[in-house]
C-alpha cells in the first residue's frame, strides 16, 4: 500500500508540473546570426614604411663618386644610406640586400643637387644645396626619398655627403 501512495504521489507531482503554461516563444526572441552587422573594415591600408640599412663603401665604387649618410657622424663613420659611382650604378641596402640602380651619366647636378633615379623595383630622389668644396669634392645637404614601386612603401630621411675623386 506504501508502494501504491509513492507511486500515485510521483505520478500527480508529474502531471502538475508538466502541465504548468509554458511562455510563448516567438521568433523575435531569437537573434538571427545573418543579422547581426559585421564590424566596419575600413579601405586603406596601412603600409610599414620602407626601412634602409647603412653600408660601408661598396667594392665595385672605385674612383670618382657620391656618398650620403643620415648626419655627418654617420658620414664620418661610413655608414652610408647612399653610394653611387658618378655615372654608372647607384647601391642603397634594403632588408640586408645591396640593391644596385643603374644610373646615366648627368644623372646628377652638382649645381642643382638633383637626382632622381630609378629600377624596376625602386625609385631615388634627392634634393639638396651644396654646402662646401674642397679641392676635388663637393659636400652637399638635403633629402632623399626612396620608393618601393611593387609595395608603395617609403623611405625619407635628412642625407649628408659628398661627391668627387
Amino acid at each position: 500500500m506504501k508502494l501504491f501512495k509513492t507511486l500515485g504521489f510521483v505520478i500527480v507531482f508529474f502531471a502538475i508540473t508538466g502541465c504548468t503554461k509554458k511562455e510563448n516563444v516567438t521568433e523575435t526572441d531569437f537573434t538571427d546570426s545573418l543579422s547581426i552587422e559585421n564590424p566596419v573594415v575600413e579601405d586603406s591600408i596601412i603600409v610599414p614604411e620602407l626601412s634602409l640599412q647603412t653600408f660601408g663603401f661598396p667594392q665595385e665604387v672605385e674612383g670618382c663618386s657620391c656618398y650620403f649618410a643620415e648626419n655627418k657622424t654617420d658620414f664620418e663613420k661610413e655608414n652610408f644610406l647612399y653610394v653611387d659611382d658618378y655615372g654608372n650604378s647607384a647601391y642603397i641596402k634594403v632588408n640586408g640586400k645591396l640593391i644596385k640602380i643603374p644610373m646615366e651619366e648627368g644623372d646628377f647636378d652638382p649645381s642643382d643637387f638633383n637626382k632622381n633615379i630609378e629600377n624596376e623595383d625602386y625609385s631615388i630622389s634627392m634634393s639638396g644645396r651644396k654646402t662646401d668644396e674642397g679641392d676635388e669634392t663637393m659636400q652637399f645637404e638635403g633629402v632623399m626619398t626612396v620608393k618601393e614601386k611593387k609595395t608603395g612603401r617609403e623611405f625619407t630621411s635628412s642625407v649628408f655627403g659628398e661627391c668627387g675623386c
